[in-house]
């Protein structure tokens, strides 16, 4: 099936920096539609979901937040409670894995805004990474994607051959807390006037006790967060 057509492409282009003009949401509807295709292993039915809503006007922000961060809650949840099998799970993932590759935003960048995104050491959750460096591509940034895993002597390497204005940073297992800490301790020494983002499930109950010491790291809790704070720059 082919995903991007002549007139999609130009939508991408052109169109989703309308985030806060464009008011079309999602309807619980069109959720459920998506949900039901991606538990029943439908990928080509969640493209299809997904480029019709942003045909019509939807923003890839809110089809992030309305369908693939919504749908990924419910599923945990599921899971939590051993109502769903471990390659059940890994399929509905590996699908939205595939459309946020699929559904790329494409515009240029502007000059001298430029932000590193990465995972941290033995982190593999790269979802929410994948869907901030999205966000910040979406508002004209120059974004760089590291992926999932990176050592953080990696980490610290790129940002200086880099010199990015944002660095972000996503955690979401707890038992990396040394990891984490380690990071966020060398890029606050060797980077203090940069502004570090840091976000994952791992700081949604505790992020002021951890991040309290660290003048220049901000914890952002959603991507809706982010938008705010990229339109206020």
């Amino acid at each position: 099936m082919e995903l991007f057509s002549t007139k999609m492409n130009y939508y991408l282009r052109h169109k989703f920096y309308e985030s806060f003009l464009i008011m079309k949401k999602i309807k619980e509807s069109q959720f459920l539609g998506f949900y039901n295709a991606l538990v029943d292993g439908d990928k080509d039915k969640c493209a299809s979901i997904v480029q019709s809503l942003l045909a019509d006007g939807v923003n890839l922000k809110d089809v992030y937040v309305e369908l693939f961060q919504k749908s990924l809650y419910r599923i945990g949840k599921l899971w939590d409670h051993n109502q769903m099998t471990i390659p059940e799970e890994h399929m509905a993932t590996q699908i939205i894995e595939s459309l946020i590759s699929r559904f790329t935003p494409i515009g240029k960048s502007e000059p001298g805004k430029k932000v590193v995104v990465t995972c941290i050491d033995k982190e593999f959750h790269e979802i929410g990474a994948r869907m901030v460096s999205n966000v910040f591509e979406l508002e004209g940034w120059k974004t760089y994607y590291l992926g999932a895993s990176v050592p953080t002597k990696e980490i610290i390497k790129f940002v200086k051959q880099i010199d990015p204005e944002v660095i972000a940073l996503s955690w979401s297992l707890y038992l990396n807390l040394g990891r984490f800490l380690e990071l966020v301790d060398h890029l606050t020494k060797f980077f203090p006037t940069k502004k570090i983002f840091v976000g994952g499930q791992a700081l949604a109950e505790n992020s002021d006790k951890i991040l309290r010491k660290y003048k220049n790291v901000e914890y952002i809790d959603s991507l809706n967060s982010l938008e705010s704070y990229i339109h206020n720059k």
